[in-house]
């Protein structure tokens, strides 16, 4: 340790002798606290010490996991202040705090003064209780309630430009404690970087990503999320970067799925490579040896195993995700976390469903290793994506020809969905005679990934205003005018078309796609008893039919999304053409056509398996009907009748309300146009809730002089009413007609109950 000189005239004795104590305990600690703020303990006291040079100048304050705020310590009177307040963004706004503009800042912490241990360039403080007590608003996350007499200051580290302090924290978790890790940081924020600023027509986070501007189709004053990458050779169109983006590699992840976690983060290197960056990723081991690394550093990001595989209650989990740290000044990712939560169940179940019938490896249970590999590559290939600054939505979806989704030469180069960011999830289109390689089959990063790491990253030379990249980005962004798969929209609260569904391969055939996609279902429900036939119970075979069954429904929804569905590509106002194009008339028909012969009536194989008496015993869990309800609520959903009515002024689409309800009420009811009617079971709950919707729409209520006109979206029209009332009274004249003449009791039971709600109105 070097020797510390010290005038005793200038800094008093009590301040020598303070140094003097502490001097060798901490000085070499604080030789590395180069961000200005150092810190030690005493008594199990956490006293910091704020450097003058750091006074009035933003830094970051973070709890890692959880959140991270843009703070500044200042000096009033006796006490230091550590507040937050609204941030001046370089895009040319100011980001208010927690969401809210009305506030501008935020004392979270007010600290009297050690005059005893300060000295002149150095405040020392007492923060104990705002590292263990103080209730703090981290981005979403809901507060805590801290048992301080259970929590303790664990320890302090010092890295380049951070101070990190460990802590124990015990907190009441559903009624009972638990003690957490929990981790904060304060760090010296770089000069910003130039900003790119945001567009809503790609798929890149706001700065603010838990921000409301990331819902709203609207391009904001922001920008946005993505890492400070510079060339070092800049007049080369691919140059190698001067600082890559660095993961480091959990040391509690297994050495098996090493190699997988890797490839699937370097699976985006030729999407930089299109942005001008080569070997811009870099995956990492943890070097033993390495004293500056530290897992809850802002200066490492890590791919973190977080998996519960192997402890009771977690072998279904299914959330992997990433975390980040941002300079709000300018949309920099300081660091990204890449959270591996999900299960190898979760994952296999996924995978079974879709691709059994496909590939031998996931006709057993559970999978061997190297398919197991490929799915945990394929969930760690989409959350780099949010790493890289990608939000999830719908990229390039309802784009790729329906011809193209079964062809060797096509999926190896453009894969069987553009994005690894949409939830397509892996492909169940393909046909066992095809002869697609597994390898195929998973979700990959595809051209529409690259396309967006282009226009989010790709420097421009001469610019020294974030607005002079704009005639040069909107050059990128316009090649969604004859690109359909370069084309990005939002996930909503409503599905409006099948550029906007989940969980399917989606391309511009939806309904022969599903067609043959069933073919597969079914293939996977007859293989189900021999996969099942090594296990000690029948769980397995239960929770697949169900995993089954959730994916039949999801299908069934990308065929309705075409009912009242749209096409949509995001515009600016000096691009021409329409942003939401209704789905031919012609196509919705055939969609309702399919759904009444695939939704509402379902075959043997679906709904009564051979197996079904090994896992059921009782209609009272019969999942299908359940899911067959839910589709015919959401297909006479108020918001999707409205759609129908808002295309009623296209030329082509007139009448198309009146259309599409009379073939629905004559395709449920197809029992009265048979000479012999019976109406069996699940035909008759279908029927009955049919009535039971209408009914209830048609006479719905709307207050007229107290809703909110841009919160309607659960009241029917009057027109749309009048419609559903004229479909109730054909309903119920068929029925008279045909009641007389039907001999089976229940029928005529079922369709008396139906007239007798028809009757309420």
């Amino acid at each position: 340790m070097k020797a510390i000189k010290l005038k005793i005239g200038t800094m008093g004795f009590s301040k020598v002798l303070f140094f003097l104590i502490i001097g060798s305990v901490t000085c070499s600690l604080w030789g590395q606290a180069n961000n200005g703020i150092k810190a030690y303990l005493e008594k199990d006291r956490l006293i910091i010490g704020v450097d003058v040079e750091v006074l009035d100048t933003p830094m970051l304050f973070v709890r890692h996991g959880s959140g991270h705020q843009q703070v500044v310590w200042s000096k009033h009177n006796d006490h230091i202040l550590l507040t937050t307040s609204k941030i001046e963004s370089l895009s040319g706004t100011v980001i208010p705090l927690y969401f809210n503009y009305k506030i501008d800042s935020n004392i979270i912490g007010r600290f009297p003064i050690i005059k005893e241990k300060s000295i002149k360039d150095s405040f020392f403080v007492d923060v104990t209780d705002l590292m263990l007590q103080t209730n703090i608003r981290w981005n979403l996350k809901s507060s805590e309630t801290v048992v301080r007499e259970l929590s303790y200051i664990k320890g302090i580290r010092y890295l380049e430009n951070e101070t990190i302090i460990e802590t124990k924290r015990t907190v009441d978790y559903f009624g009972d404690k638990r003690t957490i890790d929990a981790v904060f940081s304060f760090y010296k924020l770089p000069e910003p970087m130039t900003p790119r600023l945001f567009d809503h027509r790609m798929g890149f986070f706001c700065e603010d990503q838990f921000s409301i501007v990331n819902s709203q189709v609207k391009t904001v004053k922001g920008s946005v999320l993505r890492w400070r990458l510079e060339k070092k050779h800049k007049d080369k169109k691919l140059s190698k970067p001067i600082d890559p983006i660095v993961f480091y590699l959990d040391p509690t992840m297994p050495d098996k799925w090493k190699p997988y976690v890797i490839a699937g983060v370097q699976e985006w290197l030729p999407a930089f490579e299109a942005a001008g960056f080569k070997d811009a990723i870099e995956v990492r081991e943890v070097s033993k040896n390495d004293k500056n690394w530290h897992k809850n550093s802002v200066s490492h990001s890590v791919i973190r195993w977080s998996n519960y595989t192997d402890i009771r209650g977690g072998e279904d989990r299914s959330g992997s995700t990433a975390d980040h740290i941002i300079d709000l000044r300018s949309g920099e990712i300081l660091k990204a976390d890449i959270i591996i939560g999900s299960s190898y169940q979760s994952l296999s179940d996924q995978y079974m469903v879709r691709c059994a019938p496909l590939d031998k490896r996931a006709q057993q249970y559970p999978f061997p290793d190297d398919l197991v590999g490929e799915l945990i590559q394929f969930i760690t290939a989409h959350e780099a994506g949010h790493a890289f600054g990608l939000r999830d939505g719908h990229y390039g979806e309802f784009a790729y020809p329906f011809e193209k989704i079964r062809n060797k030469e096509w999926l190896e180069k453009m894969g069987h969905t553009p994005s690894i960011m949409s939830y397509a999830r892996h492909n169940h289109v393909v046909q066992p005679e095809d002869n697609i390689p597994p390898s195929l089959l998973i979700q990959k990063v595809g051209p529409m990934d690259s396309y967006q790491i282009k226009w989010g990253y790709k420097p421009f030379s001469g610019i020294n205003n974030p607005k002079d990249e704009l005639p040069y980005l909107e050059k990128i962004v316009r090649q969604q005018d004859s690109v359909p798969w370069y084309r990005f929209n939002l996930q909503q609260s409503e599905t409006l078309g099948p550029g906007s569904t989940n969980e399917v391969v989606e391309n511009d055939n939806p309904v022969q796609s599903i067609n043959l996609s069933l073919k597969n279902l079914k293939r996977v429900l007859e293989l189900l008893p021999a996969i099942n036939e090594k296990q000690p119970d029948n769980a397995l075979l239960g929770r697949l039919y169900n995993k089954a069954l959730e994916l039949w429904y999801q299908q069934m929804q990308q065929v309705m999304s075409l009912i009242g569905g749209y096409t949509i590509q995001y515009k600016s106002g000096s691009q021409k053409g329409d942003v939401y194009s209704p789905i031919p008339k012609k196509s919705q028909e055939e969609a309702l056509d399919f759904l009444l012969n695939n939704a509402f009536e379902v075959p043997k194989w679906l709904s009564k398996p051979d197996f079904l008496p090994r896992i059921q015993y009782s209609t009272n869990t019969d999942k299908l009907l359940g899911y067959q309800k839910v589709l015919l609520s959401e297909l006479l959903d108020a918001r999707r009748i409205k759609r129908l009515e808002q295309m009623e002024g296209d030329g082509s689409h007139n009448g198309i309300s009146e259309t599409l309800l009379s073939k629905l009420r004559s395709g449920l009811f197809r029992e009265l146009h048979c000479t012999n009617i019976v109406v069996e079971r699940r035909r008759q709950e279908l029927q009955r809730a049919y009535v039971e919707l209408l009914v209830k729409a048609a006479t719905q209520e709307n207050n007229y002089t107290t809703v909110n006109p841009n919160n309607t979206y659960r009241f029917y029209s009057d027109y749309s009413k009048s419609i559903l009332m004229s479909e109730l009274f054909s309903l119920r004249r068929g029925i008279e007609v045909k009641l007389k003449a039907i001999g089976d009791k229940p029928t005529i039971g079922h369709l008396e109950l139906c007239m007798k709600l028809i009757d309420k109105l």
